[in-house]
């Protein structure tokens, strides 16, 4: 198989790996009930979210936050309470803990404005919101003392509209719908408002809007010196519904009619705590199509590298004219040397090199001394015969100006030839 083959063939497998990979993946992907970019959230700019409402009451209320904790924080803190008159939450992703309603029941009841905008009814578990648990402290857990199994499994299927004796049915049309709203509450005019549900009530209620057919479109719910309103849609809420008929000035009139016009969005049953780590973050992420989709491609595109495993860039090599230069300063200095003829330079280096290899270290006396040493020390006569043999050769070269080449040859060759009966011996 030539390269050209080999290579599309890779291609090929790979390719097929990674269409297997998606559909198997795709297969045990978990259902979500939501996608994160698909909120009614103050944070969206998109269709379904409500920044635009955020950013118009920017310009008219007195304050307008974006509230990021669980409700049970409302409990003992008067700052927190007083600082909010009007609280919006447009179709919770979330559930509501037990803790949190009591909390928010408490608030409204002190005189907090709470308007709901749903499809559906909000549900209540007994368990704290995932991650968020720990900033409950002791004395708001107490509600959960004395509670048996089944009190608290009936709490599960509990909702909040349920808990105020109402039952909510939506229609929903992909159609804007066009409705005169008259509000029955603090002296609004008719506006005329466009929706895409149509809401069914069931319950003991006071309407809140009704149309021009006198049917219910929101409710007012009093609460002690507070109100909670429930509108049955969050359409009406969005982005996209603040650039139909009257949907902008209705919401902005609703919300500064009370108290003196603090204003906040749920954020923190949307998902967006205060305190978010990277790991939560990245979970749920993980949990979209788009987390599943950057996933596949991470893993195909591991498996393509680890199947082609071709380099990332060209081999470089050393540059030839480097290797030139090198030969060159080499010749120069062999030149020079050769030149010079320095016989008792390189008879002392033969003998310097000779007691390093033999010690195996850096000698402790000078080289000089410690080849005698070694002649001296010497007992088998073949090698003392070739140690005297060796310092006579040095002595030659180092004190004879008529030394030549082959003299500095052949006592190299006795130095080798030292080295070997050292070898036998040790």
């Amino acid at each position: 198989m030539n390269t050209e083959r080999k290579n599309r063939f890779i291609v090929f497998s790979a390719l097929s790996c990674f269409v297997l990979l998606m559909g198997l993946l795709a297969s045990l992907s978990p259902s979500v009930n939501h996608d994160l970019f698909d909120r009614p959230s103050s944070y969206y700019s998109d269709k379904t979210g409500v920044k635009g409402l955020w950013m118009i009451l920017r310009q008219h209320a007195t304050s307008v936050t974006q509230w990021r904790k669980p409700f049970a924080v409302l409990d003992g803190h008067q700052e927190l309470t007083s600082a909010i008159d009007t609280l919006i939450i447009a179709s919770p992703v979330h559930p509501l803990g037990p803790h949190e309603t009591q909390a928010l029941m408490r608030w409204v009841g002190d005189g907090g404005q709470l308007i709901l905008a749903l499809e559906n009814d909000w549900t209540i578990s007994d368990e704290p919101l995932k991650g968020q648990g720990q900033q409950l402290n002791q004395k708001r857990r107490h509600i959960f003392q004395g509670q048996t199994e089944s009190q608290r499994g009936k709490q599960e299927e509990d909702g909040l509209l349920k808990r105020l004796g109402i039952q909510l049915r939506v229609e929903r049309d992909d159609q804007w719908q066009n409705n005169t709203w008259l509000t029955l509450v603090d002296n609004f005019p008719a506006y005329n408002i466009s929706t895409k549900e149509t809401p069914h009530w069931e319950g003991d209620f006071e309407a809140l809007v009704i149309n021009e057919q006198n049917e219910p479109r929101g409710l007012n719910i009093p609460k002690g010196q507070g109100r909670i309103l429930v509108i049955g849609s969050d359409s009406v809420i969005s982005n996209e519904a603040m650039m139909q008929a009257d949907n902008a000035v209705w919401w902005t009139r609703m919300c500064l009619s009370w108290g003196k016009g603090n204003v906040a969005f749920d954020e923190y049953h949307h998902g967006f705590a205060e305190r978010r780590g990277f790991a939560s973050l990245t979970v749920e992420f993980m949990q979209t199509p788009w987390g599943w989709f950057t996933l596949q491609a991470m893993l195909s595109g591991g498996l393509f590298m680890f199947i082609n495993q071709r380099r990332l860039g060209r081999i470089y090599e050393t540059p030839a004219s480097s290797t030139r230069e090198a030969l060159r300063l080499l010749e120069a200095r062999s030149s020079l040397l050769a030149r010079a003829k320095p016989t008792r330079l390189s008879a002392q280096w033969i003998a310097r090199t000779l007691g390093l290899d033999l010690k195996r270290g850096a000698l402790k006396i000078p080289w000089r001394d410690w080849v005698k040493l070694q002649a001296d020390q010497n007992q088998k006569k073949e090698t003392s015969k070739h140690w005297n043999h060796f310092i006579d050769q040095l002595t030659k070269l180092e004190q004879s100006p008529s030394a030549d080449e082959g003299d500095l040859i052949r006592l190299g060759q006795t130095a080798a030839t030292i080295k070997q009966f050292y070898r036998h011996e040790h």
